[in-house]
């Protein structure tokens, strides 16, 4: 039985062409992709490619950054629709993946990653505390509350001993959480 149209309308493993008989190319291996991640990425590209070329300052592997982010997270899908907050998700890889990438200079020098990155989407991208919040995967309230902690943080001066290197006690990595709160 000649079988034209696969479920979820993906092309059968074996494909006839009427004209030329049976098709000289191999099986056609497609991803499976659920339309909630297409939609996804479909909403969050714009806002990650820029934060990861902003960051990076470099337009190039930045791009690639956020290509590679939102393929990997293709791949771990499920596990992201599991959690309580699937964009808080997404956004931990991106910003671990750019992380490893940044330059050792500027905000993330001086603050935790998810402070740094608050600041960034809000003052360098620009976005709203809305928009801001929706990318790291929280509410409009607790992205506020983040950058203001942010800002409060960079309200401290340096110990003398820090002044022109990394303050250990502000390099922490913060735990993913609503509000960025280091563990306890």
């Amino acid at each position: 039985m000649l079988m034209r149209n696969g479920p979820c309308g993906l092309r059968p493993d074996t494909e006839l062409d009427d004209q030329r008989g049976p098709s000289q190319r191999g099986p056609r291996l497609q991803r499976r992709l659920p339309v909630t991640y297409s939609a996804f990425c479909r909403d969050q590209w714009a806002i990650y490619q820029s934060f990861s070329v902003a960051t990076l300052a470099s337009a190039r592997t930045g791009t690639t950054i956020a290509q590679a982010v939102l393929h990997d997270l293709g791949d771990r899908w499920d596990a992201a629709l599991r959690t309580s907050s699937p964009a808080a998700y997404a956004w931990n890889l991106l910003s671990r993946r750019v992380c490893e990438h940044r330059p050792r200079s500027g905000l993330h020098r001086l603050l935790a990653r998810n402070y740094a990155d608050a600041l960034v989407l809000r003052y360098k991208l620009g976005l709203s505390p809305l928009e801001s919040g929706h990318a790291m995967g929280m509410t409009q309230a607790d992205f506020e509350m983040l950058r203001h902690r942010a800002l409060l943080a960079l309200s401290q001066p340096l110990p003398d001993e820090y002044a022109d290197g990394e303050c250990p006690g502000r390099r922490r990595d913060v735990r993913q959480s609503s509000m960025g709160r280091t563990p306890a």
